[in-house]
């Protein structure tokens, strides 16, 4: 019994070191694939897009719009003149499923307009398929990292404008105040956050580039508190003393 447990476990052991080494020689390989991918993008291969693309891929882009294939390589074409870009396939990660993989990585993009740096970066996930021996991309999904501007310095006498509590409700309310110059909201319940100016009314939280808080200054001289996600408003009333 000892010598047939002891070979067992072996075996095991030797089948988990080559399924490790199996996804790592695999991970390789479509980092590559995927690295070539992006490569082609600022040359406009079309080439190697339609050979990785699926037919019948389904490709959701950074707008929320989903397109097909042929719509997706059509767009594909060299940068135009004044326009310098690479972009680096970092922080590579996937799940193997038999022979289907599902891949997550990070598009970090470095780009110069007319001597002008920008860097962003885009989430990608990625569904690979083998097909007789040949790896396919059926899905992909893709959406920008939001961050945030450079804050701006905005005077404290104007920042205490907006100071007060503000409510969504009789139980759900906000205290919005000025400490060293700086503006904080604190919501009950919660924990103080500062708020860094974009402009003098616009702010946003660090970390948070999908949310801004906009105080807009009402018909009686007062001030409410917008919370704006993706175009959509959440209106805090301010109180009054």
């Amino acid at each position: 019994m000892k010598l047939t447990l002891k070979i067992a476990v072996l075996c095991t052991l030797s089948l988990n070191g080559f399924a490790q080494t199996t996804q790592d020689s695999l991970l390789q390989t479509l980092v590559k694939n995927e690295q070539n991918l992006v490569d082609a993008i600022a040359s406009g291969d079309k080439k190697l897009w339609n050979e990785f693309l699926h037919d019948s891929c389904i490709i959701s882009i950074e707008d929320g719009t989903s397109i097909s294939k042929q719509k997706f390589v059509e767009d594909i074409n060299p940068l135009p003149a004044g326009y310098v870009g690479r972009i680096q396939v970092i922080e590579p990660k996937l799940q193997v499923y038999a022979n289907t993989v599902a891949m997550s990585f990070v598009n970090d993009e470095y780009l110069e307009l007319f001597n002008q740096k920008i860097h962003t970066q885009y989430r990608q996930t990625d569904t690979w398929i083998n097909i007789d021996g040949k790896w396919k991309v059926i899905a992909m999904q893709l959406f920008e990292i939001p961050k945030n501007p450079p804050p701006a310095k905005v005077d404290s006498a104007i920042l205490k404008l907006y100071t007060g509590t503000y409510a969504l409700s009789p139980e759900r309310t906000c205290n919005v105040y000025v400490e060293n110059g700086r503006l904080y909201t604190k919501k009950v319940n919660k924990e103080p956050q500062e708020l860094f100016a974009e402009t003098e009314n616009f702010f946003f939280r660090k970390g948070d580039g999908r949310v801004n808080v906009i105080f807009i200054k009402t018909g009686d001289g007062n001030y409410k508190m917008v919370e704006r996600r993706e175009g959509e408003d959440l209106v805090w009333q301010k109180l009054k003393p």
